[in-house]
């Protein structure tokens, strides 16, 4: 490990209190893989997973990060409501992220009393709008609020603690932030310091690949043993049941959410639009008092007639398959149930109806990965 001693001269105000407005209780896990850090968000109504390079990360507080012993990265949650708390005109997500950029300087030019140099750049990662921007950290200003928080310790990975050091001093050029939308609601910002001896073009460019990791889980909780699991496994992940009697295969692309029921499994497809579909599988065992016929009752509780739109697709002894829509119509849903030799399953998927043909093709290919024993 590189012993070289850091010590960041990093203002206060634009780095440790930057984003001060944030009302931000929430937790976060990481893990690495390699040479890249996974951060999970886990906050109630922003559920969602960033990956970044990092030799070391070390939480120093619940929105404060040093990672590589020299930088300290922040990551904040605002409900755009708070940022526009008086606006009745709905807006673009590109338009609201920049109004989040526009409440963050406001906030910093009011506090240190002068004019900031800033910029922006939008990126985008399958239509889902990012935005990356700065501000130029002013020369020396003679201001109350303007003072300076001095890193004098690194990490140490073996006491996993903060060691005092001999300092070295870098200067910030630049504050640089990446932020996002989480399903129209929370803005997501993650935010980091640009030293003299980096280049900001460089980091712009790192996080757009931050940006391109991003994984939104929608309303679950993410199952951080099956995610750490499909991330350092070199062969594909299979939940299974307590029995076995139940195996499906985890794509690539599935967010798994920690469950809820002994007899379930359920995530979430990727985002689109701003939107999250859902997944959901329910299991019974085989008995005496079981049949097939039975858990297809159970599950039928609403005749077709009370199921809008309903059409078969597919129906024969070990499978039913059927098509319907919910709420005037907005809901488009799939029931698959499923006939195994010892258990029953029900596969259910649920999309908008701006979602569903997105989304069906992975719908299908999750059926495809179901065995049953």
């Amino acid at each position: 490990m590189n012993k070289k001693i850091l010590t960041i001269i990093i203002s206060t105000l634009s780095c440790v209190n930057l984003f001060a407005q944030s009302d931000n209780m929430t937790y976060r896990h990481f893990f690495k893989i390699d040479s890249t850090y996974v951060m999970v968000g886990n906050g109630k109504g922003h559920w969602f997973t960033l990956e970044f390079k990092a030799d070391t990360v070390f939480q120093i507080e619940d929105n404060q990060i040093i990672y590589d012993n020299r930088k300290l990265l922040q990551i904040n949650v605002n409900s755009f409501s708070d940022i526009l708390p008086n606006q009745k005109k709905s807006l673009t997500i590109p338009k609201a992220l920049q109004a989040y950029k526009k409440w963050e300087l406001d906030y910093q030019k009011k506090m240190l009393k002068t004019k900031l140099k800033n910029g922006e750049e939008f990126y985008y990662r399958d239509k889902k709008p990012f935005l990356i921007w700065w501000y130029k950290n002013p020369p020396d200003t003679e201001n109350d609020f303007y003072d300076f928080y001095e890193k004098d310790y690194q990490y140490d990975p073996e006491t996993n603690a903060l060691v005092e050091i001999q300092p070295l001093t870098l200067n910030v050029t630049h504050m640089l932030c990446l932020n996002f939308s989480i399903l129209a609601e929370k803005n997501v910002s993650f935010t980091i310091p640009v030293f003299e001896d980096e280049d900001l073009k460089e980091e712009i460019e790192k996080l757009k690949r931050v940006a391109n990791s991003l994984r939104v889980f929608g309303s679950g909780i993410p199952d951080i043993d099956v995610l750490m699991n499909t991330k350092r496994s070199k062969e594909k992940y299979v939940l299974r049941d307590n029995l076995n009697f139940l195996e499906l295969e985890v794509p690539d692309w599935l967010n798994v959410f920690k469950p809820i029921r002994d007899n379930m499994f359920w995530g979430s497809y990727p985002e689109w639009n701003e939107v999250v579909n859902a997944m959901s599988m329910f299991w019974e065992y085989k008995s005496d008092s079981l049949s097939f016929n039975d858990f297809l009752n159970k599950g039928n509780s609403f005749p077709k007639e009370r199921r809008p739109n309903y059409r078969l697709i597919e129906e024969n002894d070990s499978i039913l398959r059927y098509f319907f829509t919910s709420d005037n119509g907005w809901f488009h849903q799939q029931n698959v149930y499923i006939k195994g030799d010892n258990i029953y399953c029900i596969i259910n998927f649920t999309a908008t109806k701006n979602t569903y043909d997105y989304n069906i093709g992975r719908f299908e290919e999750i059926i495809k990965k179901i065995k049953l024993k």
